[in-house]
């Protein structure tokens, strides 16, 4: 039962992501369409909640109970949450803030306790997306209403 829990949990979470991700203004001619990856991730979580259900029925009654993490339905709805915060500290914050301080924290949901490792995330992380993104894809950076740090450090 608690594996058919977790994957209409994943499914429902999914599909609100990938309605968020439709929320996303289209590109204009030439340009990479902004909601790429959110859209992206989320047609993987459906995935990811499809094979759940589809375990979840292959289980037989007669098969003896495994013992699963307690804790990897938290995981997902916390990670489904910081992503939430994630996109919606965009508008707020530009990029390079909000990236700064989810990369770490992300990177220790995930298992990394080096604190040097996380350390370094705070600058390599928003660098190496920003370069990617804004540089090579020449996707539009968002920039932030309240405090923007990329047009703070442009000067």
């Amino acid at each position: 039962m608690r594996a058919y829990a977790e994957g209409l949990v994943l499914a429902l979470i999914s599909i609100v992501a990938i309605w968020g991700a439709w929320q996303v203004p289209a590109a204009s001619p030439g340009d990479t369409w902004a909601g790429i990856v959110p859209f992206s991730a989320s047609i993987a979580l459906l995935f990811l909640s499809g094979l759940l259900l589809l375990g979840a029925v292959r289980q037989t009654a007669g098969d003896t109970v495994q013992e699963q993490d307690s804790g990897a339905t938290l995981q997902i709805i916390g990670l489904f949450v910081i992503a939430l915060i994630y996109q919606q500290s965009f508008r707020w914050f530009g990029y390079l803030l909000p990236t700064a301080i989810a990369a770490p924290v992300v990177l220790y949901f995930f298992g990394v306790r080096s604190w040097i490792g996380l350390a370094v995330s705070v600058v390599l992380c928003p660098l190496i997306f920003h370069l990617i993104f804004f540089v090579l894809l020449g996707v539009y950076p968002p920039y932030g209403e309240v405090f923007d740090l990329l047009s703070w450090i442009q000067g």
